[in-house]
């Protein structure tokens, strides 16, 4: 194998792969990176068991073959290099990088010993748009739950309709939903549902370019594969049922408020520097005067207090919240102008946009 390509293409590609690739010491052929030249392209592949990526790398072929190399080495080397055309070929059993004033060989390992690359048969397909797609796991990925103890809800659960497309994740404490409606991108044959473990959907909204117009997914029993233009990613599928989510999502609320959302993060931060160890912050509603108070208070740190004047409707209210979460629904939401709605102190309230098209469902802290 030897090509000719440009520093910072395989740079960006390569240190992509990186973060898929797994520290896994039982398994250090896993650690590496599968590079294969094919129809113009360098193919290069990285996959932890869970997750395969595979990107196509335009490059110059000068001589086809293929190798398995460590990616933290060699991502972290052409990182490291100026940007310009490189030239990367295996000579015996290792691949020798070349570029200005700069030689390097670095090993290869076995190529029989890493695992192919999955094929997933091209068939239940959906397309939607890359764009819809990316920023809609965006949105919903920092309510996944961390911990394994309900594999489920470590996921980001997938509903497919004939005209939207739901985006949930919950980690029991908050919930995301986003609603995505059709569009001249979104075509399906039957309507279904799968649960997409968490990392991959964090990798698939940060491999999303906007050249992806179009994202093709194919949906097999255990797995599901996502065709991009430049990259194919595989990963298993969650097995179980997804929690019936809709539930926890109250269908009425007693306070509703339309606030600004950057006035609302601002003092919310500055509530969060005099909160207690629950990270606790008090909402004080008063309807009948149109204002919001946000209290804080710690022994060691002092008290805070600070009023937001807002458009209220229905009854005033007490609620003690743990900031990070409130923060976290905000961030997603990249309109001003939200609505906040609130039913009580021991009920889930709701941070949303105006058309409906996210809500963030946060529970309070017990008074």
């Amino acid at each position: 194998m030897r090509i000719i390509c440009l520093q910072e293409n395989l740079k960006n590609n390569l240190l992509t792969l990186e973060r898929i690739s797994s520290k896994n010491q039982e398994l250090p052929i896993l650690g590496n990176v599968l590079l294969k030249t094919e129809e113009g392209f360098l193919k290069a592949f990285a996959t932890d068991l869970e997750i395969g990526v595979e990107i196509a790398i335009p490059c110059k072929i000068e001589k086809k073959g293929e190798a398995v190399v460590p990616i933290k080495l060699i991502a972290g080397f052409i990182a490291n290099l100026p940007n310009t055309k490189l030239t990367l070929e295996e000579k015996n059993n290792a691949i020798v990088i070349e570029t200005e004033g700069v030689t390097t060989t670095i090993p290869a390992a076995n190529k029989n010993e890493f695992p192919i690359v999955p094929k997933i048969k091209e068939e239940n397909m959906i397309t939607m748009s890359g764009e819809a797609l990316r920023g809609g796991i965006a949105q919903v990925i920092n309510s996944a739950a961390i911990s394994y103890t309900i594999p489920e809800i470590a996921g980001v659960l997938f509903v497919c309709g004939a005209d939207v497309v739901k985006i949930v994740a919950t980690d029991s404490f908050r919930l995301s939903e986003k609603t995505l409606f059709k569009t001249k991108e979104y075509a399906i044959k039957k309507e279904q549902s799968f649960i997409l473990p968490a990392k991959t959907a964090a990798e698939l909204s940060k491999i999303i370019t906007p050249e992806d117009e179009i994202v093709e997914i194919y949906l097999a029993q255990n797995q599901v594969l996502f065709k991009l233009k430049h990259a194919t990613i595989v990963s298993r599928l969650v097995a179980g049922e997804y929690p019936k989510y809709e539930r926890i999502i109250p269908k009425t609320s007693t306070t509703k408020i339309a606030l600004n959302k950057t006035e609302f993060i601002s003092k919310l931060k500055l509530a969060s520097l005099f909160s207690s160890k629950i990270n606790d912050v008090k909402l004080d509603i008063r309807a009948n005067k149109n204002e919001m108070e946000l209290t804080a208070a710690d022994q060691a740190k002092g008290n805070f207090s600070a009023t937001i004047r807002a458009d209220m409707t229905g009854e005033s209210a007490e609620a003690l919240f743990n900031y990070k979460y409130l923060l976290d629904g905000l961030s997603n939401i990249s309109e001003e102008e939200i609505v906040f709605e609130v039913n009580g102190a021991a009920s889930p309230a709701i941070l949303k946009t105006k058309n409906d098209t996210y809500q963030y469902v946060a529970m309070p802290i017990k008074m």
